[in-house]
């Protein structure tokens, strides 16, 4: 039995020094975002219009992405997310305005609803659209 720990941990304390794949690092490299607050989400139409608050000044962007495939529920549930890049601004000013992105990419052409889940917006949101 002690043997069998001995060898267990002799595997486990060779693995910890392992650093994981390069493909691994540069994909959780590529998802990094900036620092921001998500105050609110809601649909418009076939928009997701969010308010966003960060620091900064100079130009900044925001981009919605998929962070999972959609379930295969019925309606479909969407996994999103929103990914700041403050360009490098390093401004204290507080800024809140709201961001617009277009829905349609996520829709469901077999059903005229989805339910949107993001990362930060503890509800789910419903997106209505005509198929």
């Amino acid at each position: 039995m002690t043997a069998r720990i001995f060898i267990y941990l002799l595997f486990v304390g060779g693995c910890l020094s392992c650093s994981p794949p390069a493909a691994v690092q540069a994909t959780s490299e590529a998802a990094v975002s900036d620092p921001f607050e998500l105050l609110d989400a809601r649909v418009e139409g076939d928009a997701l219009v969010v308010r966003v608050q960060y620091s900064g000044g100079g130009q900044h962007d925001f981009a919605l992405v998929s962070s999972g495939a959609p379930t295969k529920s019925i309606p479909r549930q969407v996994l999103l997310e929103i990914r700041h890049d403050s360009q490098g601004d390093l401004a204290k000013a507080m800024i809140i305005e709201e961001r617009t992105f277009d829905l349609t990419p996520y829709s469901d052409p077999k059903n005229n609803e989805v339910h949107l889940r993001i990362q930060g917006v503890d509800d789910v949101i419903v997106y209505r659209y005509a198929p």
